[in-house]
């Protein structure tokens, strides 16, 4: 069979206009994306828990942000990174009033999620450091939410500001 001239034609236009035969360029890592791979990854696994709280952020800012936890229902804190710069980050986790504070290592990989547990009590405040950065372009996000729980789906550590064993 032979191919009519301006088939031909045709044919050459549509594979340069998809790009067919060039290597195509990778996007590499976009905020947009990291926070809508972070958002879905907190969503997983929610069970029985109610979102009271929830926000997103940059690295370069990192996060300072006072958590209500009044009433009489256990507490979950989620939250995942996502970050093409930064392996992981410390959270650092104090309640007013408390023994003190308590530091987490959170994985900023994609798909990763850090789930923590404890119980109702006094405000705590949650906090990571910001990432310095120069002028370019964020270089990670950050995807949390805070979860009233009922105590009998809590899973593993009940009270990860105490410590937990094991």
């Amino acid at each position: 069979m032979r191919i009519r001239h301006p088939l031909a034609l045709v044919l050459a236009a549509a594979a340069l206009l998809t790009g067919c035969g060039e290597k195509a360029e990778p996007r590499g890592w976009e905020p947009d994306d990291a926070l809508q791979r972070a958002d879905e990854t907190l969503g997983k696994d929610i069970g029985e828990g109610r979102v009271t709280m929830r926000g997103t952020g940059f690295l370069a800012a990192g996060l300072d942000k006072a958590l209500e936890t009044g009433g009489e229902r256990p507490y979950r804190f989620d939250i995942a990174c996502d970050s093409e710069e930064s392996p992981r980050v410390t959270l650092v986790l104090s309640r007013e009033g408390g023994a003190g504070d308590r530091s987490f290592d959170v994985p900023c990989a994609a798909g990763e999620v850090t789930r923590l547990n404890f119980p109702a009590g006094a405000p705590l405040t949650a906090h990571i450091e910001p990432a310095p950065q120069d002028d370019s372009p964020p270089a990670g996000v950050l995807s949390w939410q805070l979860l009233t729980v009922d105590p009998r789906s809590v899973v593993g550590c009940a009270d990860v500001l105490a410590g937990c064993s094991g």
